[in-house]
């Protein structure tokens, strides 16, 4: 099954190509209306052409509309199955456009990019087995991790949930 963004991308393409033959045959329509015999006035010739090419005018609009519009939805179903990098970099770079500009926060594109526990926690564990960082700084830097998930957990839910270790 072919995907959607190609079935878009496909429409765009022969939108624009019969475009591009719309406003080619009204260039040679308008051209034709001049060898009938017009005045010799500028304004006369215009007229002229632009009577005789307004179907293809009105042809080339509407294609020109047809068009743009399947490049967007080209645009936003790529964008919709890409999938974005998660890192704290970037996660600055999207919350400082954000701040910058408000209407970016419709999107929330920051929380999209911020990087998951696991991420964080598959980081730290290629730091450790690349000799990065000690056992000591591991061992510290993974309960920092699980504190700050159970602290943002129990923020998000408004109660303390407290685990029995030796109920498990």
């Amino acid at each position: 099954m072919v995907s959607r963004h190609w079935l878009y991308f496909g429409g765009f393409v022969i939108t624009g190509i019969l475009l591009v033959g719309a406003g080619l045959m009204g260039i040679v329509d308008g051209l034709s209306a001049l060898s009938g015999g017009v005045p010799a006035s500028e304004e006369f010739m215009l007229i002229t052409m632009l009577g005789a090419a307004a179907e293809w005018v009105l042809i080339v609009l509407v294609l020109g509309v047809i068009t743009a519009t399947f490049l967007a939805a080209s645009i936003v179903s790529v964008l919709r199955t890409a999938s974005l990098p998660r890192d704290d970099r970037l996660v600055s770079i999207v919350e400082w456009l954000e701040r910058e500009y408000p209407l970016l926060r419709r999107f929330d594109v920051s929380e999209a990019v911020e990087p998951t526990t696991e991420d964080r926690r598959r980081q730290l564990k290629e730091q450790y087995v690349e000799g990065e960082i000690s056992d000591a700084e591991f061992e510290r830097k993974m309960d920092q991790l699980v504190d700050g998930t159970n602290s943002k957990s129990r923020s998000r839910s408004g109660t303390t949930i407290e685990i029995d270790e030796n109920s498990r």
